[in-house]
């Protein structure tokens, strides 16, 4: 939990969301994204999660982001002769602030993972480019960092947000871990 020296939210999240952070890191880590199924397993962890994001009633600045990266990650799953799995996960809802924390912090990781992306040398796996030919939506991430510096760490609100953020990064790593199955629903 939080640590009264702590005087921002933005600065909770960050060290109270290290660990699942990590986590999910660390397994995504695993992604060949240099071969069809490697990046396909990615690209199904992003459809599945953002479809669960997508569902909910999130700020107004992460909406079309959110909507964005999911066709994306769908264009691509169907360029590389997937499909994205449809609505496996039903959530609750979740902070706006939360998701915005996920959904901008997320740019960032992407921006390392597109790296290792671009070493590609199969070409089926270099025409699923839409997903990382995504914008860093820096802005997004600015206003974020604005909203949150000035806002308080402790308290009921903060709790809710810093728990969101954290169930945030399970439904990915659960979405990360799930069997790449087509008759299967994820429970988070």
């Amino acid at each position: 939990m939080t640590k009264p020296t702590q005087i921002s939210l933005r600065a909770r999240l960050r060290t109270d969301t290290r660990v699942s952070h990590e986590r999910l890191d660390e397994e995504v880590s695993r992604f060949d994204l240099t071969t069809p199924g490697g990046l396909c397993r990615f690209l199904r962890m992003q459809s599945e999660a953002l479809q669960a994001l997508a569902a909910l009633a999130v700020s107004a600045n992460t909406k079309p982001v959110v909507c964005d990266l999911l066709e994306r990650a769908d264009q691509d799953l169907r360029r590389l002769g997937s499909s994205s799995l449809k609505r496996l996960c039903e959530i609750e809802s979740l902070h706006p602030i939360a998701v915005d924390y996920a959904i901008a912090g997320s740019r960032f990781g992407s921006q390392l993972l597109k790296k290792r992306w671009q070493t590609a040398t199969n070409q089926q796996v270099r025409r699923a480019d839409a997903y990382f030919s995504a914008a860093s939506y820096i802005g997004m991430w600015t206003s974020f960092c604005n909203a949150t510096e000035a806002m308080s760490s402790s308290g009921p609100l903060a709790d809710q947000i810093v728990q969101d953020a954290n169930w945030i990064f399970h439904l990915y790593l659960k979405c990360a871990r799930a069997p790449q199955q087509t008759n299967r629903a994820i429970h988070v």
